[in-house]
């Protein structure tokens, strides 16, 4: 079972973290001085920016490619965060095609969160750890396409505990996917708080999760595409109930019920 991992030459939040996961999982060069490999998990430094990788350089069909990344934000609060990529929208700003999702591997994901809450406590980071809902490219590497992320400043980018802990998850990531009750996720803010206690307290996985923003131009042609792109298949849904209006609650609803898919409140 063949992991790939990603790190940007342009990105120094993606240099600290493969810093550390070079130590962390006693990778070894290969023939190419930008290669790796430790078991079956290959490490590759790549020229282009995260979100601007297309493409597999390598001749592999990894069962997931997680890229290394800085993380931007606003507020520019330390954290560590995880998400599936794709445009859920017409608008492709930041890389990869519109109205286009990746593959999923939902245990992933959960390995990646629950380590990062773990590894942050471990260290006394005071550092937020959460889910991103989906974003960004790349969305068609042909391989479930996660981000794991240190943000939000140069500071985070070169903090080496910080970086560890991605690390850390990164590989459990790459390794040890921990299973779940797998589920799309609705509503909420960017940084899905609801479906972040689900995972925590619930026991669940998420393959692709849509904020309340998605509802703006709502596609259910993207719903649909959210559950046929997820790796060993989804029949439920999480919807933070009152983190979608009412109006636009009720044509989710309407599709969702078209699709059997069960409906958790949260």
């Amino acid at each position: 079972m063949t992991s790939l991992i990603l790190a940007s030459k342009l990105d120094p939040a993606a240099q600290t973290i493969a810093h550390e996961l070079l130590s962390l999982a006693n990778f070894q060069q290969q023939d190419s001085q930008d290669l790796f490999l430790s078991g079956d998990v290959y490490l590759e430094y790549v020229d282009t920016d995260a979100i601007h990788t297309d493409r597999i350089g390598l001749d592999l069909k990894p069962q997931i490619v997680i890229f290394a990344s800085r993380h931007r934000s606003e507020s520019n609060e330390p954290a560590l965060t995880v998400h599936w990529t794709g445009n859920t929208t017409a608008r492709a700003d930041f890389g990869g095609k519109p109205k286009t999702l990746s593959l999923t591997d939902p245990p992933r994901l959960r390995a990646a969160l629950l380590t990062l809450d773990s590894a942050c406590s471990m260290r006394g980071l005071d550092y937020a750890t959460t889910l991103e809902a989906t974003h960004h490219g790349p969305t068609d590497l042909g391989a479930p396409t996660l981000f794991v992320e240190v943000g939000s400043t140069d500071r985070e980018y070169r903090d080496r505990a910080a970086a560890a802990t991605a690390a850390e998850a990164i590989w459990a990531a790459a390794t040890k996917p921990v299973l779940g009750k797998t589920a799309i996720g609705f509503g909420g803010g960017h940084y899905c708080n609801k479906h972040c206690t689900a995972v925590r307290q619930d026991g669940y996985a998420f393959s692709h999760i849509f904020s309340k923003y998605f509802f703006e131009a709502y596609d259910p042609a993207m719903v649909q595409m959210a559950y046929d792109r997820t790796i060993g298949g989804c029949q439920t849904a999480v919807i933070d109930w009152k983190g979608v209006r009412g109006s636009e609650r009720a044509m989710l609803l309407k599709d969702l019920e078209r699709m059997q898919v069960e409906i958790v409140r949260v």
